[in-house]
């Protein structure tokens, strides 16, 4: 099936009506980091391989860079990790 669509140039057209147009490209805002911070920001959520457990676990982290939330939390880890060790009952489920 042909497509007969044409997208034609479009020509720019200045503001003040003078018919110049400022070839410069527009100022972006500079996404680095302030002053006083680390130069590369920690990426936020962190997805950590627990290899002892074979289970992903993401990290959610403030902007100081500690660890505020875990998924699974830090107490379903704990419980794979004892389940792990002890093979004791069913495996722990996820909530």
């Amino acid at each position: 099936m042909p497509n007969d669509t044409s997208i034609q140039p479009v020509t720019a057209v200045s503001a003040n009506g003078s018919g110049a147009v400022d070839e410069r490209p527009p100022q972006i805002a500079s996404m680095t980091t302030a002053p006083g911070h680390a130069s590369s920001p920690v990426p936020n959520p962190v997805l950590l391989l627990d290899p002892a457990l074979s289970m992903v676990v993401i990290e959610f982290r403030n902007s100081a860079g500690a660890v505020t939330n875990t998924i699974p939390s830090q107490r379903q880890i704990e419980a794979y990790r004892m389940w792990q060790d002890s093979r004791v009952g069913p495996a722990p489920a996820l909530d």
